[in-house]
């Protein structure tokens, strides 16, 4: 099975990638000039940064062990063609490409892939699941030199997405012999990898420079080096497209109108967020009389929302409905199609049934809601968007308190008792990723962070179930039955109105159409990283108009 899905994906590559490179290196020209608003660290070290140079710089220069599926999003073949489990689900065994080779001209092999892994998860690592590859792997083998197995401690049914970009950086692959020759020290100012582009200079809080290689099986790219310049101030990186300083430029929201009417093509990059709202402490015995304790309540507070008022005003129409909490149309082992009827359905407007609703639970004249609207590090349109449901609520009778919160400040609020935050609601987010079960288990678990259905001393009958079905998820092999226990545990999480998705966000750029041609980004990969080399030159592929 995980054979046949993994081919199915290299063929999708393959076919891609063969529509977009280049017959010969010398068709490689020009420079693509790209304005973002963060360059991370710039340490070019994939153990020393997380997003979002991982995706950015990083992703251009390194192969990851498990890729994309270009036309969907999420997980496809990298660095390894394809996959497979073991029928007792405690190793995954990894078939490499054959061919592919590091910047240095050094074969990458199965060696190389052993290497970085322990890199990874070596006590020098700032990877985020260092502590997590170091608690399941049990151990790495090189079988030949393209195929190398992982045998877990437990089995590991998502690991495959974890180690692809589509997730995070911990399947960056890079380059065992030279790293052991030179040093790390070295290595950190003159890195080496596999990926289309190959690093040229590093210029700190200013900008990174890089070449493109002459073949590559990701796609060879058209122009012939990229630069990435830090802009902090999104009107500045705006400007800079206008006037063809840069050719693509990140921005968000609030800037996509003016982009547009400047001129600018406005490319969306969809299946990359949503906005939520969530109920803190339902459960809590101080809550048991608070109007947010029911879930009707809460149902009817959805019922109130115009979301695709929200889409078309706030959004600027680029947005979408959304399907439930932290699930997309490429997550893996999830009835998609189902849910995005059932969504439309539920996720409906209908203010008279949230105020029969609310009168049927005793409150007719509404109730008070405390609210902190707040919006996660480059979404800052979240807090825009918490702002237009509260006054949604306020016209079926709830009276709402608006607080509004730096993220800095919010994080804190959520950890230990929570006490700031128990009978509150507040806006939150999710982000795009194949795997549902990592988010699930971080907002619904008791002994989670966020804990939103029951902690360890309160654990109602939903939170019961909840935990019941997210263990066995963790150990299901069986396609069928774990994609019956991924709809399961979504439905349990959506009857209780806990969580509850407001729009499905989408990445945005501004794109000078005399720089670049037409491109696709890839649905839920917000940035840009693994999309540079499959850019044309405007005369290859003008923008349709």
């Amino acid at each position: 099975m995980f054979r046949k899905v993994a081919r199915v994906f290299a063929l999708a590559v393959v076919m891609v990638a063969g529509a977009t490179v280049p017959s010969r290196a010398q068709d490689q020209k020009g420079t693509l000039v790209f304005a973002v608003e963060s360059l991370g660290a710039q340490t070019l070290d994939p153990i020393l940064e997380a997003r979002p140079g991982n995706a950015v710089y990083q992703a251009v220069m390194y192969d990851s062990l498990v890729g994309f599926n270009l036309e969907k999003g999420g997980v496809g073949p990298g660095v390894a063609e394809r996959w497979e489990l073991s029928p007792d689900g405690l190793s995954w065994t990894f078939f490499l490409r054959p061919g592919q080779i590091f910047h240095n001209g050094d074969k990458l092999t199965a060696h190389d892939v052993k290497f970085s892994l322990e890199r990874q998860m070596s006590p020098g690592s700032l990877s985020a699941s260092a502590a997590t590859m170091r608690r399941t792997f049990k151990s790495i083998e090189v079988i030949d030199e393209l195929t190398v197995k992982v045998n877990t401690t437990s089995p590991q049914i998502g690991l495959p997405p974890s180690l692809s970009r589509a997730v995070a950086p911990e399947g960056a692959i890079m380059p065992k012999n030279y790293i052991e020759k030179v040093g790390e020290e070295e290595f950190r100012k003159k890195p080496i990898g596999s990926g289309p582009w190959k690093f040229v200079r590093n210029g700190p809080g200013d900008r990174i420079e890089f070449t493109a290689v002459a073949n590559h099986w990701r796609g060879t790219p058209h122009f012939k080096d990229l630069h990435m310049l830090l802009v902090p101030e999104e009107s500045t990186r705006v400007a800079m497209v206008r006037t063809g300083e840069a050719a693509i430029a990140s921005i968000g929201p609030e800037a996509m109108l003016g982009a547009s009417r400047a001129g600018l093509e406005v490319l969306s990059v969809p299946g990359t967020m949503q906005a939520i709202f969530q109920f803190w402490g339902t459960y809590k015995p101080e809550v048991k009389d608070s109007p947010i304790a029911k879930a009707r309540v809460r149902q009817a507070l959805s019922l109130a929302i115009d979301r695709k008022q929200i889409i078309e005003h706030v959004m600027n129409g680029k947005a979408k409905m959304p399907y439930p909490f932290s699930t997309f149309g490429y997550t893996d082992y999830f009835s998609a199609d189902h849910w995005e009827k059932w969504a439309a359905e539920a996720y409906r407007y209908d203010p008279a049934l949230a105020k029969k609703i609310l009168a049927e639970e005793g409150y007719p004249n509404g109730f008070e809601l405390k609210f902190a609207n707040m919006a996660l590090p480059g979404t800052q349109f979240m807090v825009d968007i918490g702002t237009a449901i509260a006054d949604m609520w306020t016209k079926v009778g709830v009276k709402v308190t608006l607080k509004h919160y730096e993220y800095g400040a919010f994080v804190p609020m959520e950890r230990g008792d929570q006490a700031p935050l128990i009978g509150w609601a507040s806006m939150y987010r999710t982000a795009g990723r194949p795997d549902a079960q990592w988010r699930y288990n971080s907002a619904f678990s008791p002994d989670s962070t966020q804990r939103l259905l029951g902690d360890k001393e309160n654990c109602p009958q939903d939170c019961q179930d909840f935990v019941k079905t997210y263990q066995a998820l963790g150990s299901e092999l069986d396609k069928t039955k774990r994609t019956a226990l991924t709809d399961r545990m979504v439905e349990i999480t959506t009857n209780s109105w806990t969580v509850i998705p407001i729009i499905e966000g989408m990445g945005y750029y501004a794109i000078n159409t005399k720089k670049v041609g037409q491109f696709a980004p890839i649905p839920g990969r917000h940035e840009l990283g693994d999309v540079f080399e499959r850019i044309p030159r405007p005369e290859q592929k003008p923008w349709k108009k």
